[in-house]
């Protein structure tokens, strides 16, 4: 004979079924067996209670379960005791003794397994991917009377019984991904540490709870809302199948359970129907066998098989359980949701001020309320900002998903010569001071010398140093003051730039790009300081210099085939083509641009790199701009590419 107290579901089975990785319940994550990862959406505290009943030969009834969570930051930490896990075997050995009256009694076993309490973490490290363990806390008991010769005037049977205890601790591991809104996965292990189990009398380590170390392997698949499709699968070869979904504030499910010790092939079917507030959560749920489960069991089979589960074995009834869990929070409502970020610019300190017109990244918003939401989203990048960066106000519909872009704005004191790989966080707010998410992200800073290439940017190197350009500029037109005041005032912009030429080319040479790639520029006072520099820097410095004195430069780029690229500048005189005569006669040695008033203005090309006189990088600039920029067609085309400045 049997004697069933209660019940105990097996690796991946749940008294509600089983739910994949819902982001709505919070009863499901305190099933450490169908949630062996620990995932717990609960946003401060959250408590649970289930209790059911299980229908044997009588009606038993039982508080399952006491479940405690508490959710800090991005740490997730779980309780539980659970008095209804237990189950009780009592069996006829096959043996008997004579009583002193000549009636016989059997002798019988008992076998007593509970599971006491158990606790759980788990950490989420991005929206996608959370990790963590269990731990349980199992004792098992055996009974067993037998028979005992004593010894004396003459030999007599004695019955006597004997019992021992042990206690266990069992720990799993596991993993939940949420690849999208439509795929999740996870992981786990079964039984993976197991640590004092084993009894002392040999005669009982065949009654032991079975421990076979195993893993499963679970899948949601949500192909319309609101339906959700889950597969279960354990090394075993035990699964579970279930379809679930919801209806505004209704949630209902079914699973379907292959159970490799029990039978038939489907063993049976969990059902669950639900309701959830933004208070507490209640579901209905039962388990219903598709086998004989009353029929007796024999003391022999038991032996032989044993059980690898407490509940849900193939001794179980079937039940229904009734679960109630309650939300308690002064945490604010999660009303959207940071799903995924890309970063589609590269992070350059020195362009501090190009993201505020172009996004570096974009962020794939959920609103997950029946309400339009405005959301105020902003970016941090480590080692960067002391503070979030805001972004535009955006405004999202009820349920609905948005792109939507993160500036950010470089302080003009960040001074890292080297790259660092760093992380940019993003935060989105909607009612309140707390973020309703936030979202991590791998980024790349490069060093203040970086360049990206784009020629329009090299003037956030011409301006970096422009105090010091300043300086430089002022000495060298004050050492030359006698002179400029002796020149004609239409002339005073092509002197000065004359004079600061042939000043900073007599200090310099011509060397290749310092770090061997085309990506690295010096800032002016690095190339005064180096003494040279490539076309880059020599342009960008020439360029600082005649800007800070309030002369218009343009810089010229000469695209040839391939990566190999050269750059120059031109500036503007001020003359009108009329007055081009004042300093030169030749007129293929200028160029005429239109300023933004209409007005035509005579523009010359120098070229840094010849590093003589002022004369010669003109005359060699011209031949240079002449013969790639008009003769073959190169601004035509867009082989040459002018772009000023300022």
């Amino acid at each position: 004979m049997i004697a069933n107290i209660s019940i105990f579901p097996q690796s991946s089975f749940g008294l509600s079924g089983y739910k994949g990785l819902p982001d709505d319940l919070t009863i499901h994550s305190y099933s450490y067996e169908s949630n062996p990862s620990n995932f717990s959406n609960v946003k401060d505290w959250g408590i649970s209670f289930s209790y059911g009943s299980e229908f044997s030969k009588t009606v038993n009834s039982n508080l399952y379960s006491i479940s405690l969570a508490k959710k800090i930051d991005e740490h997730a930490f779980t309780g539980r005791f659970t008095p209804g896990y237990q189950k009780e075997f009592l069996f006829n050995t096959g043996e008997s003794i004579v009583l002193e009256d000549s009636t016989t009694q059997s002798l019988e076993a008992k076998f007593t397994y509970k599971e006491l309490f158990g606790f759980g973490y788990s950490y989420k490290f991005t929206n996608q991917l959370s990790a963590g363990f269990t731990f349980r806390y199992f004792n098992q008991e055996v009974n067993q009377e037998i028979i005992k010769p004593v010894f004396g005037d003459t030999l007599y049977l004695v019955r006597e019984t004997l019992n021992e205890k042990v206690n266990t601790w069992r720990g799993d591991i596991g993993i939940d991904y949420k690849l999208n809104s439509n795929f999740s996965f996870r992981a786990a292990s079964i039984n993976l540490f197991n640590f004092g189990d084993n009894f002392a009398n040999e005669d009982f380590r065949d009654f032991k709870l079975k421990h076979n170390t195993g893993a499963m392997f679970g899948a949601s698949y949500t192909p319309i809302k609101p339906f959700n499709l889950h597969f279960v699968y354990e090394t075993s070869q035990s699964f579970q199948a279930s379809i679930t979904g919801f209806a505004g504030s209704f949630s209902y499910g079914a699973t379907l359970f292959h159970d490799r010790y029990q039978t038939p092939v489907i063993a049976g079917i969990v059902p669950s129907f639900g309701y959830k507030s933004d208070l507490f959560e209640i579901i209905l749920s039962g388990v219903k066998y598709f086998s004989n489960r009353k029929a007796a069991q024999s003391f022999s089979t038991f032996r032989d098989e044993g059980i690898y589960n407490i509940l849900n074995n193939r001794y179980s009834f079937d039940k229904i359980i009734l679960s109630v869990a309650f939300t308690i929070s002064s945490v604010a409502e999660k009303r959207v949701e940071l799903i995924d970020v890309e970063i589609v610019e590269e992070i350059y300190p020195t362009f501090y001020d190009s993201y505020l017109d172009s996004p570096f990244a974009y962020g794939t918003l959920v609103n997950l309320t029946g309400e339009q939401v405005t959301v105020k989203p902003s970016a941090r990048i480590e080692g960067v900002h002391d503070e979030k960066i805001q972004s535009p106000v955006v405004t999202i519909s009820p349920f609905d998903t948005l792109r939507i872009p993160f500036y950010t704005i470089i302080p003009e004191g960040y001074s890292s010569e080297k790259p660092v790989l760093s992380y940019a966080d993003f935060y989105v707010n909607t009612v309140n001071e707390e973020p309703d998410d936030r979202f991590q992200k791998a980024a790349l800073v490069n060093s203040v010398n970086a360049w990206d290439g784009k020629l329009s940017n090299l003037r956030y190197f011409i301006m970096r140093d422009i105090t010091f350009s300043m300086e430089y500029s002022k000495t060298v037109l004050s050492d030359n003051k006698e002179l400029l005041d002796t020149l004609p005032s239409a002339l005073s912009t092509f002197h000065r730039a004359k004079l600061l030429f042939n000043d900073f080319i007599k200090r310099m040479v011509y060397t290749s790009d310092p770090r061997a790639t085309a990506e690295y520029v010096q800032f002016p006072q690095q190339t005064v300081q180096l003494k040279g520099g490539d076309c880059d820097d020599l342009s960008v410095c020439y360029s600082s210099l005649l800007e800070s004195v309030g002369i218009q430069t343009a810089l010229v780029d000469y695209k040839a085939d391939g990566d190999i690229r050269h750059v120059n500048i031109l500036f503007n005189t001020k003359l009108t083509p009329k007055q081009a005569k004042l300093i030169t006669n030749n007129d293929t040695k200028y160029f005429v641009r239109k300023n933004s008033s209409g007005k035509s203005e005579v523009w010359l090309p120098v070229e840094t790199t010849s590093l003589t006189d002022f004369n010669i990088a003109w005359n060699t600039g011209v031949e240079k701009f002449n013969k790639e920029a008009l003769s073959d067609l190169g601004i035509a085309t867009g082989n040459v590419e002018i772009i000023d400045v300022y």
